[in-house]
Formats: structure tokens, C-alpha cells, sequence
């Protein structure tokens, strides 16, 4: 990659990264593109260049942080077969990421989608590809389970956790949160076995 290539994508980077940092900590009616550029150490021109507006950096920004999610459930999978993670710590994995950025930031798209249906039109392709891809990745774990059992156990887990990252806007009690997932992890132990 030439040294401008490379410079343009670490600046692309970066401001990906703001964008999820300003929407995670101000949410998406305080979201503003001055202060992602701020928050990158770039100028709001620098910013303008690689994102024509604010809708098209948040698709890419809600883009990486699905895609880096479903890589790490895809490196996730590969331990759990290789004997290096249980079904336990690949659910502790799950709600590692739905607990964090992920969860909140998600959950901010959500609320913007659900108020400006252009937005939705524009963030639908990507979250159809990201549920495909989960799809994906639920028979990967389950081979041995028919692909619309693997794929309702795995979405009632998704769901859980992302039900327990609401909760958690508004109880912080980390043991709740641990007896709810130990609860899960057995019930769903109990249920790939049958």
C-alpha cells in the first residue's frame, strides 16, 4: 500500500472510530461531525472527504463495529471446535461485546432508525448481511444441529443478551447480569445436547 493510501485509510480509521466513541457517549441526537472530527485529531474538511455526510459515516461506523463482531464470533467458533473455548466462554465472549460500544452504539442506530425511515432504508442492506452472516456463524458452532435449531438457540442468546444491555442502562449489578448468562449457559448446555 503507498504511503497516501495507507495515510487516507488510517484517517478513514480513525474517524470510524470517533464516530462509534461520539455515539456511544453522546448519543445520536447529540451526534454532531465537528465533534467526530475533533475526537479522530482531524479537520471537519479531512472528515468530509471520506464521508459525504453525517448517515454515511454512521452506516460505515455501524458496519465496522458489526463486522468486527462477527469476526470475533467467526475466531470464536474455530477455538470452541479446536477445544480452546467452552459453549460457556463463547457465550462470556458474546456478552463481552453486547455488555460494551457494540450494545450501546447498536442501540443508538436503532433508535435513529426507528425515528428517520430514509436512515432505515439506508442501514437495512448491511443489517440483512450482518444476520445472514450470524446465521452463518450459528451453524459453524452447531453442525451437528439443524440450521433453524442452531439458529433459534443462538438468536434467543443474541436477544437475552441484548435485553440484559438495555437492563443494564439502568441496574448496575454485574452479579445480576452473571447469574442471568450462568442460568442461560446451563439451559442452553441442556438444550444442544437434546
Amino acid at each position: 500500500m503507498k504511503w497516501q493510501q495507507r495515510k487516507s485509510w488510517e484517517t478513514r480509521c480513525k474517524l470510524l472510530n470517533a464516530a462509534l466513541t461520539c455515539l456511544e457517549r453522546d448519543g445520536f441526537h447529540s451526534f454532531r461531525l465537528d465533534r467526530v472530527a475533533s475526537e479522530a485529531g482531524v479537520s471537519k474538511g479531512a472528515l468530509t472527504h471520506h464521508f459525504s455526510n453525517k448517515d454515511d459515516l454512521l452506516v460505515h461506523a455501524i458496519e465496522k463495529v458489526l463486522d468486527e463482531f462477527v469476526d470475533a464470533l467467526a475466531r470464536g467458533v474455530e477455538e470452541f471446535h479446536d477445544d480452546h473455548l467452552t459453549l460457556d466462554g463463547f457465550l462470556d465472549l458474546m456478552w463481552q461485546h453486547m455488555s460494551g460500544q457494540l450494545y450501546m452504539v447498536t442501540l443508538e442506530i436503532a433508535l435513529k432508525a426507528r425515528h428517520e425511515p430514509g436512515f432505515k432504508d439506508l442501514l437495512t442492506p448491511q443489517v440483512r448481511h450482518f444476520h445472514s452472516r450470524i446465521d452463518d456463524i450459528w451453524q459453524q458452532l452447531f453442525p451437528h444441529l439443524s440450521p433453524e435449531r442452531a439458529s433459534h438457540l443462538m438468536n434467543l442468546s443474541m436477544n437475552l443478551l441484548r435485553g440484559m444491555g438495555t437492563q443494564s442502562v439502568f441496574r448496575e449489578d454485574s452479579e445480576y447480569f452473571n447469574e442471568l448468562l450462568r442460568a442461560w449457559k446451563a439451559m442452553l448446555r441442556q438444550q444442544v445436547a437434546s
